[in-house]
């Protein structure tokens, strides 16, 4: 049986392997410097772009001030414009009456009744509107006196203000030509008597004429409809029943 047995190697066997190693080498070297290469060339890309986006930044910030300026003062303006224009148009349309000068004269006063809300069995508001025929403004005495107030139906008198004169209180108002002075009464809803008691019936629902003149002046007349009360609707709610027990 043979045996193998190590020697020296020839010096080409050597030369070979350090050339090997020389060449694996130099590929590490050439390999590593080109990693490096393209680490810096990625660097190098990046620094263009981030300064033009640094170059545009205050370049687009410097464009949008003076455009906002310009937009505030633009709306600016309008708002200030309606808020004084309606002033002036108020101001200018606002009626400016006239100042009562002297006592009028009763034959100088206009009156106009009106009737509210009338219904049967209630009180009913009359308003009586005054207004000069000549004067610009006048003060005129409200009295049982100077004015009268009277209600009929056809040939019917069935209340009036003369057996009743509580009903128009006494004051001083002043009278215009271009404005209206309104007068507020009430009346109960009631024939009158010459007591003006409240023992008297009740108007029946119809058709009435509303009537009233200063004193001298001449008589005008409204007619007005009083309704016949609703009466009330009373609901019953069913209450249940308990059932006896068993």
């Amino acid at each position: 049986m043979t045996s193998l047995t190590r020697g020296p190697l020839p010096a080409s066997v050597y030369w070979r392997r350090r050339a090997l190693i020389g060449t694996l080498a130099l590929l590490l070297v050439v390999l590593f410097a080109k990693v490096l290469g393209a680490g810096s060339d990625g660097s190098s890309d990046e620094d263009p772009g981030a300064a033009s986006l640094a170059a545009a930044g205050p370049t687009s910030s410097g464009d949008d001030r003076p455009r906002r300026k310009r937009t505030d003062r633009a709306s600016a303006s309008p708002d200030e414009g309606p808020s004084v224009r309606p002033d002036r148009a108020a101001s200018s349309s606002a009626p400016v009456l006239a100042i009562p000068d002297g006592t009028c004269d009763d034959s100088d006063i206009r009156v106009t009744p009106e009737v509210g809300s009338a219904v049967a069995g209630r009180p009913v508001d009359l308003r009586i509107n005054l207004r000069t025929l000549v004067s610009e403004a006048c003060t005129w005495q409200v009295s049982p006196r100077q004015l009268t107030v009277k209600i009929t139906s056809g040939e019917d008198d069935i209340w009036s203000s003369r057996e009743c004169p509580r009903a128009v209180p006494t004051q001083d108002v002043v009278v215009r030509r271009e404005a209206t002075t309104t007068i507020d009464l009430i009346w109960d809803g009631r024939r009158s008597d010459e007591d003006c008691s409240r023992l008297t019936a009740w108007a029946m629902p119809g058709y009435y004429h509303l009537a009233a003149s200063a004193l001298a002046g001449e008589p005008s007349d409204v007619q007005f409809e009083l309704a016949t009360p609703t009466a009330a609707v009373i609901t019953r709610t069913a209450e249940p029943t308990s059932k006896p027990s068993r």
